[in-house]
C-alpha cells in the first residue's frame, strides 16, 4: 500500500534505488507502475542512457555557494539568479502558486479559486500525485497550471544527476498519465538549485520557476511567530511597495489553505491582476 500522507511529511526522504515499482492503489486506472512516495527514486535506464551529461556543469553535489564564492549560482544560498529563471511577474501582475500538493487539505482551495474565477500554478509532489489522481484531474479541468515539485521533495543540489532526472521524469510521467499533457515548469524544493540543477532541468525540456515573495506559511505550527495574523501584515506590506510578484504558498495542510483563502489571495487580488506563473514569463 502507498504510504499515508502524514508519513510523507513526517519522514525524511531516503534513497530507494533498490526499491521495486508498484501500481498505485488510488482510484485511477493506472497503466504504469511507480516508485513509492518519500524514497528518492531510481531513474529508468532509458532516461539515463539518452541523457548527455557532457555539458552539465560540474558543481559539487551537496556543496552550497557562499556570498563572494558562488561560481555555480546557488539560489538558496546567495539568491543568485540566471536569465532563464522565472521569479517574478510584469508590473501590475501577480503569479499565484502553491507547493506540496495534492493533499486532503487541497479541495477547499480549488473551490475558492473556482468561485473567484482565479487560476493558479500548483507545483505537485509526484509521491502525492499517485495518491490523489482525482485532485490532479480536477486541477487540470478547472484550468490551473500543473507543474513539478519533484517526486520525494528532496533538495536537488544534494542529489546526483541521475537522481535529479528520476525526480523530475517520474513526476512528469505520473502527471501526464492523468491529464494527458506534460508539465512545463519545475520548482525545486526550497528553491534549492544551482547551475547543475538548472542545466539538467532545461535539458529535460522544463523551465525553472521560483518566487520573490515568501508568505512563510510553511512555518505555521512550527514557528510561533508565524501566524495568520503575521502573514496578513506581511502581505499588506507587499501591497504598499511591490509592483508585482510571485508568491510561495502551500496547500499541504488546512492551516496553509485557510490563510490563502481568508487572507493572502483576497489581499493580493485587491491590487494585482492574478495569474499563473507561466503567464509571468
Amino acid at each position: 500500500a502507498l504510504l499515508a500522507l502524514e508519513q510523507v511529511y513526517a519522514q525524511t526522504p531516503t534513497t530507494g534505488a533498490a526499491a521495486g515499482l508498484q501500481t498505485p492503489t488510488s482510484n485511477f486506472e493506472w497503466k504504469e507502475a511507480y516508485p513509492v512516495p518519500i524514497q528518492v527514486p531510481a531513474p529508468k535506464a532509458e532516461w539515463v542512457s539518452s541523457f548527455d551529461n557532457s555539458s552539465i556543469p560540474k558543481a559539487p553535489v551537496g556543496v552550497p555557494g557562499a556570498p563572494g564564492n558562488d561560481p555555480y549560482c546557488h539560489w538558496t544560498s546567495t539568491q543568485c539568479k540566471r536569465p532563464s529563471d522565472i521569479y517574478t511577474c510584469p508590473t501590475g501582475r501577480w503569479g499565484l502558486s502553491f507547493d506540496d500538493g495534492p493533499t486532503p487539505a487541497s479541495p477547499p482551495l480549488y473551490d475558492f479559486l473556482k468561485q473567484q474565477n482565479l487560476k493558479a500554478t500548483f507545483f505537485l509532489i509526484g509521491g502525492n500525485v499517485i495518491q490523489y489522481p482525482d485532485m490532479v484531474k480536477r486541477m487540470h479541468e478547472d484550468g490551473h497550471e500543473i507543474a513539478i515539485h519533484t517526486w520525494s521533495h528532496t533538495q536537488l543540489t544534494t542529489q546526483t544527476n541521475d537522481q535529479i532526472i528520476a525526480e523530475l521524469k517520474w513526476t512528469e510521467q505520473a502527471i501526464k498519465e492523468i491529464i494527458g499533457v506534460s508539465p512545463v515548469l519545475v520548482r525545486p524544493p526550497q528553491g534549492d538549485m544551482d547551475d547543475r540543477v538548472r542545466n539538467i532541468t532545461e535539458k529535460l525540456g522544463f523551465k525553472i520557476a521560483i518566487w520573490d515573495h515568501d508568505t512563510f506559511d510553511w512555518e505555521i505550527g512550527t514557528n510561533p511567530t508565524i501566524t495568520a495574523q503575521s502573514i496578513e501584515q506581511t502581505v499588506k506590506g507587499w501591497l504598499g511597495k511591490s509592483a508585482s510578484g510571485i508568491t510561495l504558498e502551500h496547500d499541504r495542510v488546512n492551516d496553509t489553505v485557510n490563510v490563502a483563502i481568508n487572507t493572502v489571495v483576497p489581499l493580493l487580488k485587491s491590487k494585482y491582476e492574478m495569474t499563473t506563473v507561466a503567464a509571468c514569463a
